[in-house]
Formats: C-alpha cells, structure tokens, sequence
C-alpha cells in the first residue's frame, strides 16, 4: 500500500502524462517516461521509448483522456495503475473517435522520481 501522499503523486503524474498526450508536449513525456518504456498499443503495436516519442509527434491524434476510477497497488519501488480508459483521437482522415478501453501500467521509482515503465491498452467493445 501507498501512503497518501505516494498515491496522489502517482496519480498526478497519470494526469500529467494525459495532457501532455493531448498537448502533443514530447519534453513532458520524454520525462514521464523510463528509458526502458515498452508501451503496447491496442493494436499490438509495441513501442520503446524512442519510437512512442516519434509515434506521437507524426500522429498528434489525441484531442482527449478520459480515466475511471484507477486502482493502484505495489511497493515502495514499484507501481501498477489500471483502470479505465476513453481515448478521443482524429484519425488521419479528420474523423474523431471513442476508444474504450481498459489500461495497466507499471512505473518504477527512480532518483528522479515515478517513472512510466510499461503500458498496456486493451480494447473493450461492447
């Protein structure tokens, strides 16, 4: 379990980087994210750390996040945030969709603070 404190921090760092998605603010999510980041798309798309950066700066498709109620568990070195999760994006064409979907990620605490380890997105259709 967290101390309050732990859990809000790690919880702001959730807002931080869902902004900075949709600010497309690539020096906020090179800070966010470890350098060993592995993030798994929906689609199965796996990206390291370089290749998310590069992923969102061409796409630049989110216009909103929206989370649910996000359950947070570990330790002092490590934490597992899931929860719900509503994707805004444009598509290439202009057209804007919903992604329903439900996300685990995994950060790490590092001497530089919580870091993003590892992502996961899993499409829920109805």
């Amino acid at each position: 379990m967290f101390d309050q404190q732990t859990e809000l921090a790690i919880l702001e760092l959730e807002q931080r980087r869902q902004r900075a998605l949709v600010d497309v603010d690539i020096d906020t999510l090179r800070d966010l994210f470890d350098d060993d980041l592995l993030h798994v798309h929906s689609t199965g798309l796996v990206h390291t750390k370089p290749e998310l950066l590069e992923h969102i700066a061409r796409k630049r498709g989110f216009y909103a996040i929206q989370r649910g109620t996000l359950t947070l568990r570990g330790n002092d070195d490590m934490a597992i945030l899931t929860g719900p999760i509503i994707n805004q994006i444009r598509t290439a064409d202009g057209k804007e969709e919903h992604m329903r979907g439900f996300v685990t990620q995994v950060l790490r605490r590092t001497l530089s603070g919580w870091k993003f380890l590892n992502f996961q997105l899993t499409v829920v259709r109805d």
